[in-house]
């Protein structure tokens, strides 16, 4: 189970006055629903109407908020008139979700799953590699990346190609790596040094990029720290930095 909490600040769209409502002000309301794979999917809707303290104009914050499956928020997308919302609702979740087991066996796409594991981190050491290698490539593409998975087989340490164009049409081309591993295997020196050269390789990439669920030795952050040309030419995304990457999945 889930609720909303927290508060939703705004700026009105005539004045620029800003503003803040508590969510217990908003009405919650079921719009209907359907039937999916993994149950029922709810249609929320959560608004509340008044008008601004400055200028009097009529304000609607209102946002329109997916469940499904049953205890998981899928998406909320925003509808406000008279003001921008400067923020999504928060939710609390109140009691666990699927099992691992019921969302690899169940889940209809991908970014359901990085939904799921949005939900409950814990989740990612249930992950098969593959898994892994899709849900990083699906947090990219979340944030305009255009991506593409490498082959099940060997792939020269290419699990993920991704291409992200600048606001001027510059193409920077990101290869990246997936080491789904436990807590205490840590990522060791030898595969960043290998990532480093396909990187600087004829068909490598602007950017290096290894993600893992797990860290990475001190000789391996050493090699980027005295041996790469600049600190730019890979990053090094542990366990922490990936759990920050599912929380702002779906936040564009």
């Amino acid at each position: 189970m889930w609720k909303f909490v927290g508060e939703i600040q705004y700026e009105c769209s005539i004045c620029s006055s800003y503003g803040e409502i508590p969510i217990d002000e908003f009405d919650c309301e079921c719009l209907g629903g359907s039937e999916r794979s993994m149950g029922d999917e709810d249609i929320y809707e959560l608004s509340c109407a008044f008008c601004c303290d400055d200028c009097s104009s009529p304000i609607c914050l209102a946002f329109e908020v997916s469940e499904y499956p049953v205890g998981l928020i899928n998406f909320i997308i925003d509808k406000c008139v008279g003001a921008a919302a400067l923020n999504e609702p928060d939710i609390e979740y109140i009691r666990e979700i699927y099992s691992a087991r019921d969302i690899f066996e169940l889940y209809e796409s991908v970014s359901e799953l990085v939904l799921a594991l949005k939900a409950e981190p814990d989740l990612l050491t249930d992950l098969e590699p593959r898994q892994f290698e899709e849900v990083t490539a699906e947090i990219f593409r979340n944030k305009g990346f255009e991506v593409e998975l490498t082959k099940r087989t060997r792939d020269g340490g290419k699990d993920v190609i991704a291409f992200h164009k600048d606001k001027l049409g510059i193409r920077t081309k990101y290869i990246i790596e997936c080491k789904h591993y436990s807590d205490t295997n840590k990522v060791g020196v030898d595969i960043v040094r290998a990532l480093y050269g396909v990187k600087n390789s004829r068909s490598g990439g602007n950017v290096g990029i290894i993600v893992t669920t797990s860290t990475f030795t001190s000789e391996a952050r050493k090699f980027i720290e005295n041996e790469a040309t600049t600190n730019l030419d890979l990053t090094l995304a542990d366990k922490e930095q990936l759990l920050e990457w599912l929380k702002g999945y779906g936040k564009n």
